[in-house]
């Protein structure tokens, strides 16, 4: 069973490294990111993050709530082309394994 924590450690570090070898073992097959821009499947999502994001500097997480089938995250995301926000996610699990992310995301 994977923790939300771990794999958004391994996203942080995906991004800032453009690389996403670790990340992907923390997804169902059928992964979806949704956000206001749209959804990414698994492989979008994982493409886009060896590609640095936006760029996007994740920080500051905080698991509001977490069991074997939901988490509840807040967490800072700003881009080096300072569009800085804070991001509140819904994420989904199925077989110990992250099925959906969910995303809303405000500016400050």
């Amino acid at each position: 069973m994977s923790s939300v924590t771990e794999a958004w450690k391994a996203w942080q570090e995906g991004l800032a490294n453009k690389d996403s070898s670790k990340l992907g073992e923390f997804f169902t097959d059928d992964f979806q990111f949704v956000s206001a821009s749209g959804t990414r499947n698994k492989q979008e999502t994982l493409d886009w993050t060896a590609a640095g994001g936006n760029p996007t500097v994740l920080d500051n997480l905080e698991v509001l709530y977490e069991n074997d089938e939901v988490a509840v995250t807040c967490h800072s995301a700003n881009s080096t082309l300072g569009a800085n926000g804070l991001v509140m996610s819904l994420y989904t699990k199925k077989d110990g394994k992250i099925s959906q992310c969910r995303i809303v995301r405000q500016a400050v």
